[in-house]
């Protein structure tokens, strides 16, 4: 019997080994004419022949006829829309599977089971043990080389970023289109648009005056008629050149110029030195008074130098040593808007010049918004207009709130510098009662409008001003 027995086995084997080679034989040619089918389905559909539904429909069942059908031309197309490789792996899973299992059942099938046993079984033995390992060899074999494939499949072929469109890209693999892609460029660090290196620290001693007139003598004339050069002569040394600018001696044995030897320029253009370290020179002896604030301020936050308002070596204003004329024009060189909006025809009298900006605003900062130099803006209205203060027996509770509700305080097209023209400025809270009525001739729009009736809008003593009549 086992003799027999393992005749039958060497037979089943043996039988089994002829069945998968036969398939193999068989199923190559149908493969290629399958997989070349497929690929012509493809083809058509980037074409517009054939409808691509149908085609993903047919390439893509659940049932293919041979895991390989997926290569070519149609995994290069699935690649594109992330699909291929999806398939292609799971096709290989399943190729590994069927091959492990039958590596099993050869592994299974070569053990020999203990016991006596004849001579000639032994040898029947023998012979299929040297057949299973030759088998063995060959299966281990190929699956190396299957293996290679697949690590070699799954590699990127073609992209999407690669190509326009779908014609253009199967061109591209058809060509042997699959190199890797080219690394994305690396965006250089952003530098800033100022660079501002630190200088070497200079030996330098003070030389006098006199020594700075024989080169900037103009400067010097120019100087002694501003206030700080007035108070010069009386005080001998307290504004002299070198208390600003910095010791020169190491400037003239260079033989001058500009920034040479470690003398500040205090020149916007001169990027050896932050706005910080210049106006420290400036506050050392102007950080009293106005300039409390400065430090934290929404000018000294965004790196306002001094020298960007002021300037000191000539006389240009009569007060402030500004650089221009007209107060205001120093402030409209940054605050553009301010400007149009003062040459609307309801403004402040800034045009006339019976006011300036430092009137209401603190450009060396302050503890209130907007800098202003009263802690609220209905006090800093107040300034000026005194008889709107109150307090009244009846209040209108946004005049008492904001003049800002219903005023524009930098200038308006409006009359009495009004945000918007009446009534739509009453009808923005008052928009129930007895409102607008009549038509355009009516009372309530023509004239002062609201106004015609309820005078007193800012509020009134009267006994029976409860609706502001009176």
């Amino acid at each position: 019997m086992s003799r027999v027995g393992g005749s039958g086995r060497c037979f089943d084997r043996s039988a089994r080994y002829a069945a998968q080679h036969a398939r193999a034989c068989y199923a190559q040619p149908l493969a290629k004419l399958v997989s070349l089918l497929k690929s012509a389905l493809v083809v058509g559909a980037v074409l517009g022949l054939v409808q691509p539904a149908f085609a993903i429909g047919v390439i893509s069942s659940d049932q293919p006829l041979f895991p390989t059908s997926g290569q070519g031309v149609y995994a290069a197309l699935l690649d594109l829309d992330g699909v291929g490789s999806r398939t292609a792996q799971r096709d290989d899973d399943d190729a590994f599977s069927v091959l492990a299992s039958f590596a099993q059942t050869v592994a299974v099938d070569s053990t020999v089971p203990g016991g006596k046993t004849s001579g000639r079984v032994s040898g029947h033995v023998a012979v299929a043990s040297q057949q299973d390992d030759v088998i063995y060899a060959e299966l281990s074999e190929f699956a190396q080389r299957v293996g290679a494939k697949q690590s070699a499949a799954r590699e990127p072929r073609v992209r999407l970023a690669e190509a326009d469109n779908a014609v253009d890209a199967l061109k591209d693999f058809l060509q042997g289109n699959s190199a890797p892609p080219a690394a994305a460029p690396v965006a250089p660090l952003a530098t800033p648009a100022k660079a501002r290196p630190v200088g070497p620290v200079v030996d330098a001693y003070f030389i006098g005056d006199k020594v700075c007139a024989t080169c900037h003598a103009g400067h010097a004339e120019s100087f002694s008629k501003t206030l700080m050069g007035r108070i010069g002569k009386t005080q001998p040394g307290k504004f002299a050149c070198e208390n600003c600018h910095g010791a020169g001696s190491q400037h003239v044995k260079l033989g001058g110029g500009r920034g040479v030897g470690g003398i500040i320029s205090f020149r916007a253009d001169d990027l050896s030195r932050k706005v910080q370290d210049n106006n420290a020179i400036c506050l050392a002896c102007h950080e009293k008074g106005d300039r409390t604030y400065w430090s934290g301020s929404t000018h000294e936050v965004r790196n306002v130098a001094c020298t960007n308002c002021h300037t000191i070596m000539r006389t240009v204003s009569q007060k402030f040593a500004l650089k221009t004329v007209y107060e205001p024009e120093t402030c409209f060189q940054c605050h553009k808007d301010r400007r149009a909006q003062m040459a609307r025809s309801s403004h402040m009298p800034l045009r006339e010049g019976k006011m300036v900006c430092s009137d209401c605003h603190q450009p060396h900062g302050t503890a209130n918004e907007a800098m202003l130099r009263t802690a609220t803006i209905n006090d800093t209205c107040y300034k000026c207009h005194a008889e709107k203060r109150g307090p009244f027996l009846f209040e209108h509770t946004p005049v008492r709130e904001n003049c800002l509700n219903c005023h524009d305080a930098h200038g308006s097209i409006n009359e009495a510098m009004l945000k918007v023209s009446r009534p739509r400025l009453c009808t923005e809270c008052h928009g129930f009662g007895h409102g607008p009525s009549g038509g355009p001739n009516s009372y309530q729009i023509m004239g002062r409008a609201c106004n015609n009736c309820h005078t007193q809008i800012h509020g009134t003593n009267s006994p029976s001003g409860a609706l502001l009549h009176r």
